[in-house]
């Protein structure tokens, strides 16, 4: 191959490299906007720890209409007695603030690997320290990193794995453990 045959070659290498990679970065962007807070699930997170081969993903975002919606994708279980938002730190259990499974807008459905939980939160349907606040005081008890979901189970009442919530806009890969972010950034907003 002549030289300058190799030279447009590598050229066009790089330019097809440079077009995948701002492709794939345009799309994490665009799914981090549509599901702005994120939680990772794992049962190391659970105060104390629980022994479990369960992990999830949980996902919030505020839409148009004034409600959050939610996706929970849970794998290696199937019997959830329960999923919630709680108050609570890293490190720290708290009281619940809004339920999502079994509500009157949730969803479940099983998988063959797990759970899917989805549905949608309004201001009234928050409890516990939330109780009688907006969905922006809970958009800033996330940035603060004051929240996590939890699932529980029969086996493991009090929580079978937990995910602390995350901006997703602000940290770019959330940990289901820390939140690095101390930044106040409202809700995205969705029209669906």
């Amino acid at each position: 191959m002549s030289s300058s045959k190799y030279v447009c070659a590598s050229l066009l290498a790089v330019a097809i490299s440079l077009s995948v990679f701002v492709t794939l970065s345009a799309l994490d962007q665009a799914y981090a906007a549509k599901y702005p807070y994120k939680g990772q699930m794992s049962g190391q997170n659970e105060v104390p720890p629980v022994q479990t081969k369960a992990s999830g993903e949980a996902e919030f975002t505020k839409v148009a209409n004034a409600t959050m919606k939610y996706r929970v994708n849970v794998t290696g279980l199937s019997n959830a007695t329960g999923a919630h938002i709680h108050m609570g730190k890293t490190g720290a259990n708290g009281e619940i603030i809004a339920d999502l499974l079994n509500t009157p807008t949730s969803k479940d459905k099983d998988t063959a690997y797990g759970m899917i939980i989805r549905g949608n939160i309004s201001a009234s349907s928050l409890k516990g320290p939330m109780q009688g606040k907006t969905l922006d005081d809970l958009a800033t008890a996330i940035e603060k990193g004051d929240t996590y979901v939890n699932v529980h189970t029969t086996a493991h009442q009090n929580g079978e794995i937990r995910g602390q919530l995350a901006n997703t806009a602000s940290t770019a890969k959330p940990s289901g453990s820390t939140n690095s972010t101390n930044s106040t950034v409202g809700f995205s907003t969705l029209t669906e």
